[in-house]
């Protein structure tokens, strides 16, 4: 299957995260506004991989259709329609999110998860990255005031939205989860304090981040990031921007161990409602 399509197909202005191919600069061209997932770069040209590491297109799909299965309901509540759009031979190393009025596209490319670090669980925080431009609420870009910044889409990642896509006892998500504890399973002792479910959950939420710290860092050659390693960085206003994948990191972690409960109804627009739903993120991104 070279494309699929799931929901509505409606591409607008918004928070776009594309560059790479020719026909993902097209795409992005078409948005008034975007930031971006990772840098403008030519990663399709130098980190092009034309066969799969562990997510094959079968993997692909099977989880952005987790993804739209859990989320559509979750934006229509919200008053947003939701699609996500996968395209597994576009080598674009990246991926984005859009939005046009109430409608809300995500689009994913298999140059990002052809990255040889890149594994299942891994790929499935980048759908929830995207989502959380949408939906993760304040802090959010000055100029594009509906997405959320860089470093709160990652620790929406973790703080909510791998909570459903990662819940062994979903009927939608536990085939996503059924997968990675096949293909790479994992158990870091960070989540030595969870049980039953909530640990399956944070084990995953953990290891996706340890991948996407490991695919970000191998691309911006930058060291590779170590949950045993804090970034030392903080920050005197709070980055819009692309953190250092260390700094990513730590966003992953804070949201996974985060013991508060993310409020699907509401976008978080106030400090009151931010507050009640974030706990403390890092100081490397984040200012309060």
């Amino acid at each position: 299957m070279k494309r699929f399509l799931l929901g509505l197909a409606m591409l607008g202005v918004g928070c776009s995260i594309d560059s790479g191919t020719t026909e993902g600069k097209e795409r992005a061209s078409q948005e008034q506004t975007f930031a971006s997932f990772l840098p403008e770069n030519d990663f399709y040209k130098t980190k092009r991989y034309y066969a799969a590491g562990e997510v094959t297109e079968e993997d692909f799909n099977l989880v952005i259709e987790a993804g739209i299965e859990i989320y559509q309901p979750i934006l229509e509540g919200l008053g947003l329609n939701l699609s996500i759009e996968g395209d597994y031979e576009d080598e674009t190393v990246n991926a984005y999110c859009s939005r046009d009025g109430n409608d809300v596209m995500v689009r994913m490319f298999g140059g990002l998860a052809k990255q040889p670090l890149m594994t299942v669980e891994g790929f499935a925080m980048v759908v929830c990255h995207e989502l959380g431009h949408a939906v993760a609420g304040i802090p959010v870009y000055k100029n594009n005031s509906w997405a959320a910044v860089e470093g709160q889409s990652d620790y929406f990642a973790t703080a909510a939205c791998a909570r459903k896509m990662f819940d062994p006892s979903s009927p939608v998500a536990y085939r996503v989860v059924d997968l990675m504890r096949r293909k790479s399973p994992k158990q870091p002792t960070n989540c030595l304090v969870y049980r039953g479910a909530d640990k399956t959950v944070c084990e995953l939420s953990l290891s996706g981040g340890l991948s996407l710290g490991s695919v970000l860092a191998d691309l911006n050659d930058e060291p590779t990031p170590r949950y045993e390693t804090p970034s030392k960085v903080v920050v005197k206003k709070t980055m819009e921007a692309h953190p250092p994948a260390q700094c990513r990191l730590d966003s992953y972690k804070a949201g996974a161990l985060c013991n508060k409960e993310w409020n699907d109804s509401i976008i978080p627009s106030s400090k009151a409602q931010e507050s009640a739903v974030n706990c403390e993120r890092p100081k490397c991104w984040y200012k309060s």
